[in-house]
C-alpha cells in the first residue's frame, strides 16, 4: 500500500491540493478550542483528564493535517488519535464512575476493542451499508450509550452530559454520512458538521468525567 497516496473522499475536494477542502480544514479548529477551554478546568484535576484533553487537541490536528494532505498515512493519524481518545475516556470512565480499578478498566476497554473489531468484520462480510464509511463509528456510539446508562444511578449528572453527547453524536453522524449524497445539490459537502458537532460532543464527555474524582469511592457495604 502506498501510503504518500492522495485520497479523495469528501465532497469539498476538488483536487489533490493542499487547500482544497477549506472548510473541512478550519472547521478542526472547533477541536483546538475545545481543547483550549477545557485546559483550564482539567488543570489539578488529574493528570488522566489532562492526557484526555491533550487527545482532544491532537485529534483536531490529525484530522488537519488529513484534510489538507489527504494521504492514507494522515487518514491513519486522524483515526488513530480519535481511537485513542474513546480507549483512554473508556478506561476513566470505567475507574472514576464506575468504581472499577485501573486493571479492570483496562480490561472492559480491551473487550471493547475485541467487540469492535468483530462488528467491523461483520460488516465486511455484509453488503456495503449506505453510510459513507461511517460504520466504524458505530461501536464508539454503542459504547457512548453504554456510558450514559451507566452512569444514571452512580452519577446523574455525569449521565445528563452523556446524553448529551450521544444526541450530538447522532447529529454529527448523519452530517458525515450525507455529505457524499448531497455533493450535486451542496457541493461544499456536510462534512464540516462532522467536526463542529463532534467538538461538542467531546466537550460534553470530558464535562462528565470531571464531575468525579479521579476514582469513584468504594460502595458501601451492605453486610453486617
Amino acid at each position: 500500500m502506498n501510503w504518500a497516496e492522495s485520497i479523495d473522499l469528501y465532497c469539498e475536494r476538488t483536487d489533490a491540493s493542499l487547500w482544497s477542502e477549506p472548510l473541512n480544514a478550519l472547521s478542526n479548529l472547533g477541536f483546538l478550542l475545545v481543547a483550549v477551554l477545557l485546559w483550564k478546568r482539567v488543570a489539578g484535576r488529574g493528570r488522566d483528564l489532562q492526557l484526555l484533553d491533550g487527545l482532544i487537541f491532537a485529534i483536531g490536528l490529525g484530522s488537519l493535517a488529513f484534510h489538507t494532505l489527504a494521504t492514507r498515512w494522515a487518514a491513519l493519524l486522524d483515526i488513530a488519535f480519535i481511537a485513542l481518545f474513546v480507549l483512554v475516556f473508556h478506561q476513566r470512565f470505567q475507574v472514576r464512575i464506575g468504581g472499577a480499578g485501573n486493571a479492570r478498566a483496562w480490561a472492559g476497554s480491551a473487550l471493547f476493542v475485541g467487540l469492535a473489531v468483530l462488528f467491523l468484520m461483520a460488516t465486511r462480510a455484509l453488503p456495503p451499508l449506505p453510510l459513507n464509511g461511517s460504520e466504524i463509528y458505530l461501536p464508539p456510539f454503542a459504547l457512548l450509550l453504554w456510558c450514559a446508562a451507566a452512569a444514571r444511578q452512580v452519577q446523574p449528572a455525569a449521565a445528563r452530559w452523556l446524553a448529551r453527547a450521544a444526541g450530538l453524536f447522532v447529529i454529527s453522524l448523519a452530517c458525515r454520512v450525507s455529505d457524499t449524497l448531497l455533493c450535486d445539490s451542496w457541493p461544499a459537502g456536510t462534512h464540516v458538521g462532522w467536526h463542529l458537532v463532534n467538538a461538542m460532543v467531546l466537550y460534553c464527555c470530558m464535562c462528565a468525567l470531571q464531575l468525579t474524582p479521579r476514582s469513584a469511592p468504594a460502595r458501601p457495604s451492605t453486610g453486617q
